[in-house]
């Protein structure tokens, strides 16, 4: 009788190191857009959401208060700088959960892009956390800004202990995780549509076609933009009840829905 064919081998689960690189290039990245730009947008939209204030309202009262330059890098330095790091968990987290879910085959195919974009916001959130309270604390109140950056923490922690650096922290982890969930879900799903477009669906995709996945799947990740209003508001100074619940009665009775 012919001889029983042996069951192929399971794919291979070894490689050389973890990607290591994502460590720099996910700051290196946040860093890029922060100075050009990307900053003083995030300033406007926390100052918007305590406020409630149009924007070009807001605008001309931060250039009135501290120049049009320190207007658009303020709470640049140091809590916007050090929040560069918060690109340093979410690719390397999110490659290497990607990684041991395809290679261990955990779960099936479809369902790899939005964990492992789940573990990589909610690492993220840990490291945002705490510079995101200082950094808003600088946009809602001029003395605050003009604070050396360890009398800051002091009088964070003095007020309210070292937790207080961690205000809306469970908010932070369910939209960090729900928006890159989202960002590489729909990213995902945009590249396997251009490929099957493709003549050649295994060429590489250009630089335009990965920027316009990027940026649709940053699009649809606008839906959590709710749940980063009570981030923001839970970290106001002079906040007493900083809990989800407390905090979202406040801003509906403030402004509505």
């Amino acid at each position: 009788p012919p001889p029983l064919s042996s069951p192929p081998p399971p794919p291979s689960t070894s490689r050389r190191i973890p990607a290591y690189e994502k460590i720099l290039i996910g700051p290196a990245c946040v860093f890029g857009e922060m100075m050009t730009g990307g900053h003083y947008l995030e300033v406007l939209r926390c100052a918007r959401q305590m406020s409630g204030s149009p924007y070009p309202e807001i605008h001309r009262s931060l250039v009135s208060e501290s120049g049009m330059v320190g207007a658009f890098y303020r709470g640049m330095f140091p809590w916007g700088l050090i929040q560069c790091a918060k690109g340093l968990p979410v690719l390397f987290v999110q490659g290497e959960v990607k990684h041991v879910l395809t290679a261990y085959s955990v779960v099936r195919r479809d369902r790899v892009e939005p964990i492992s974009g789940v573990a990589g916001g909610v690492a993220q959130a840990f490291f945002v956390c705490p510079t995101q309270k200082l950094k808003v604390l600088a946009v809602a109140s001029p003395e605050y800004a003009a604070m050396p950056a360890l009398q800051v923490i002091r009088s964070v922690v003095r007020e309210k202990g070292a937790l207080g650096l961690f205000d809306g922290l469970a908010a932070m982890c369910l939209r960090r995780g729900a928006d890159w969930c989202i960002r590489f879900t729909v990213s995902s799903r945009v590249k396997e549509y251009i490929r099957s477009r493709k003549a050649d669906p295994e060429a590489p995709m250009t630089l335009p076609e990965l920027m316009a996945s990027g940026v649709v799947g940053g699009a649809f990740s606008a839906v959590t933009h709710p749940v980063d209003c009570v981030i923001t508001n839970s970290q106001r100074p002079g906040l007493k009840k900083t809990d989800p619940v407390s905090v979202v009665r406040m801003i509906y009775k403030e402004g509505g829905v």
